[in-house]
């Protein structure tokens, strides 16, 4: 039989360094510590000194504020909002302040504010671009964005843009909420199409059961055209409107929600003369 050898069991001891050891390591420590925390006021302090002679120096003083981006709002009101002003420091504005100042007349969609050291300031903005109005208990501007932005001013603003009707912001339910994305579609299309386009539409009805119907800013045909497929629509009343040489006089509305069926509805007088408008058959 084999024996089993049982080993002893090693006593766990606690070996420690001499005192004077870790006092050493113990103080090398603090010291770096020390090392890095003690210069810091010195170093808060001279930053503020370095910024105190910079916002004071005749070297950073506004020689020139430069302006651009600007058309309807004249520089000078654009200067005077930012409150930024010539013989000033460079240093002495915020950008963030004088971007809120900016943006507090309506026509400023965005604005950016650069120094260019030494001694001049550029002042870049964007303008809002009203694409139509639109008529609630008087008549205001809208951006491309449906961003509804200022009272209109025919005196102040002098504007010739399509009135959107129908919009009612005190009671909008969610089937108006997708009407007003399907306007800002459909005046999307009319900006960037040729031939029948946003110039020659003198309105834009919104209608919750009927969707959205355009007058033409001459004779004032009503063209249905629903919530969707607008180029299509679009293109079917071209169509019918050169085979009548583009005259719509004795029409009263194009049905074009089926722009494969377009449905013409002509007026009153017309239909008593068997159809006749201007020579031409409908």
């Amino acid at each position: 039989m084999m024996k089993r050898v049982v080993k002893p069991k090693k006593r766990n001891r606690r070996f420690k360094e001499p005192l004077r050891v870790r006092a050493g390591r113990l103080f090398k420590g603090v010291g770096k510590v020390l090392a890095i925390v003690l210069p810091l006021p010195a170093i808060g302090y001279g930053g503020w000194w370095v910024y105190g002679q910079a916002t004071g120096s005749e070297y950073l003083s506004i020689k020139g504020i430069a302006v651009s981006g600007v058309e309807r709002v004249a520089r000078e009101d654009i200067v005077d909002l930012s409150g930024i002003k010539e013989g000033q420091n460079i240093l002495a504005f915020s950008e963030d302040a004088v971007i809120a100042n900016l943006k507090s007349n309506p026509w400023i969609e965005s604005a950016e504010v650069d120094r260019n050291f030494p001694d001049t300031v550029e002042i870049i903005v964007k303008e809002r671009a009203p694409v139509v109005l639109v008529k609630l208990e008087a008549l205001y501007l809208m951006d491309s964005q449906g961003v509804i932005f200022k009272r209109y001013s025919a005196e102040e603003d002098s504007l010739d843009l399509p009135v959107v009707t129908g919009l009612s912001p005190q009671n909008l339910g969610r089937k108006e909420r997708d009407l007003e994305a399907r306007l800002l579609e459909l005046i999307s299309v009319l900006t960037n199409r040729n031939g029948f386009n946003i110039t020659k539409v003198s309105e834009i009805s919104i209608d919750p059961n009927h969707g959205l119907s355009l007058f033409t800013l001459e004779e004032g045909v009503r063209l249905d055209v629903g919530t969707g497929g607008f180029e299509e629509k679009l293109v079917s009343f071209e169509k019918i409107l050169d085979t009548r040489d583009g005259v719509l006089r004795g029409i009263e509305a194009f049905d074009l929600n089926n722009h494969r069926e377009v449905i013409v509805r002509f007026t009153t007088d017309i239909v008593k003369r068997g159809g006749e408008a201007d020579g031409q058959k409908g």
